[in-house]
């Protein structure tokens, strides 16, 4: 097993920490909770806010591999949508709710900086196509549109500064627009199928 950088390290402590305690931690409170230096901190992240950043991708990276792994083991799109879901319900319950209270009020764009816009946008596409090719998904979609209303809801929902963000329960938000998206785009067979899962 490769062995860790030691950024990468800190990387995996500072996000167990915020998960312990929440982000109101100075440099110096990390610094001690990890038992190193402010200094080692700061040759690590040029600031608390990038330390935040890099976390947050952290976090995000994870879930994007766990979603990845649902959509590669689902019997067909529907199925595929529902895990990607039930992934991200799981990933977030994991944060804790100190956490996600703290990332709700805080104004940090967790879409800033990153391709997590286009990420979301392929699993999409490439689910409404799998689902149109298998008959689940209706023939008549502009997969662009579709696309963009599921993302851009995906991301006014995380955007810093968004009222959306302060929703308290993002797991109902990330399974309300599923099946929203779902049973707009399914087709009667796909219909049955959705409802023999939910």
């Amino acid at each position: 097993m490769p062995r860790l950088s030691s950024k990468a390290k800190y990387i995996k402590e500072v996000f167990e920490l915020y998960k312990k305690k929440g982000l109101n931690l100075s440099m110096e409170q990390i610094a001690d909770e990890l038992h190193v230096t402010k200094k080692t901190l700061y040759n690590n992240f040029a600031s608390k806010e990038e330390m935040l950043l890099t976390v947050v991708d952290h976090f995000f990276y994870g879930l994007e591999c766990k979603m990845h792994d649902s959509v590669k083991n689902s019997r067909n799109a529907i199925e595929a949508m529902l895990l990607v879901n039930a992934t991200i319900r799981s990933e977030i319950e994991k944060l804790g709710t100190l956490l996600l209270e703290d990332l709700s009020s805080e104004n940090v764009d967790m879409f800033a900086h990153t391709n997590r816009s286009s990420f979301y946008s392929r699993v999409i596409m490439e689910n409404l196509k799998k689902g149109m090719a298998e008959g689940l998904y209706r023939k008549d979609l502009n997969i662009e549109y579709v696309t963009l209303f599921y993302t851009s809801a995906i991301e006014l929902f995380y955007k810093g500064g968004s009222s959306y963000r302060h929703i308290k329960n993002s797991c109902v938000f990330h399974s309300e627009l599923v099946k929203h998206h779902l049973y707009s785009v399914v087709t009667t067979e796909g219909r049955e199928i959705l409802e023999s899962y939910l």
